[in-house]
């Protein structure tokens, strides 16, 4: 379905909308009706899973509510061609952060937001909501105690997700009132919830084999101790 909007439509584009997190912020969306949906992410065409068969992002697609487009971040006709007509973007699109490849990272989380910027600026979007990363301002050494947001970036990042997630924060921060478009960031850290098929999983399986210090019975109070954002929080904070 082509992008389109009417006078009396709300809509956003959520980027690399069919990710993990992204998916629980569609679908909130969507259920409370805060705005069309539009998602933008680099498959051809949306491939809904079996738990999302007659649920409120299934009934929205049908409804046209709900769009998909195909779009790759790095060309920059793709990314003005998915926000037409949008009032706001949460952009959510990143490679995976266990890639070091500086690279790849570059061309999507520095040059790729440069584009979702531009083309922000271009079709007269009004708010630009980025999802970073607590990682900007993790050196791989000191951990982060009561971190805010004057902690300033280290001089050398751990990798090539963080390095290129910062440059894209900066990048984000400075085009706050470029043209009208208001610009934030948000650090969510290690999202958890219904629907997560690695960090939890992962923990558990550890515990459980004896090769983590993490008791089951402590599992849920460690997690809120360590820093980690449950779907349902970020979801709200998105917003």
């Amino acid at each position: 379905m082509s992008p389109a909007a009417t006078e009396t439509e709300r809509w956003c584009v959520v980027t690399g909308g069919r990710g993990f997190a992204a998916r629980h912020l569609v679908e909130m969306l969507v259920r409370y009706e805060m705005f069309c949906v539009r998602i933008a992410d680099l498959a051809p065409a949306i491939m809904l899973d079996p738990q999302e068969g007659n649920g409120v992002l299934d009934e929205g697609l049908r409804s046209g509510r709900v769009q998909y487009i195909s779009a790759d971040l790095r060309d920059k006709s793709q990314v003005v061609k998915a926000f037409q007509g949008a009032e706001v973007v949460f952009h959510m699109a990143a490679p995976d952060s266990s890639i070091n490849n500086h690279q790849l990272q570059y061309s999507v989380n520095v040059q790729g937001t440069q584009n979702v910027i531009d083309a922000c600026v271009d079709v007269g979007v009004k708010r630009l909501i980025y999802t970073s990363s607590p990682s900007v301002v993790f050196d791989g050494v000191h951990g982060i105690l009561n971190g805010t947001e004057s902690m300033a970036y280290p001089i050398k990042h751990n990798d090539s997700y963080s390095a290129t997630k910062a440059e894209g924060e900066e990048l984000i921060m400075k085009a706050n009132g470029r043209n009208g478009l208001l610009t934030c960031c948000i650090r969510p850290s290690s999202i958890f919830g219904p629907g997560d098929r690695l960090l939890v999983p992962s923990l558990v399986a550890a515990a459980r084999a004896g090769k983590s210090k993490l008791q089951e019975e402590m599992f849920l109070q460690k997690l809120q101790d360590s820093g980690f954002t449950g779907i349902f929080h970020y979801q709200h904070g998105a917003n």
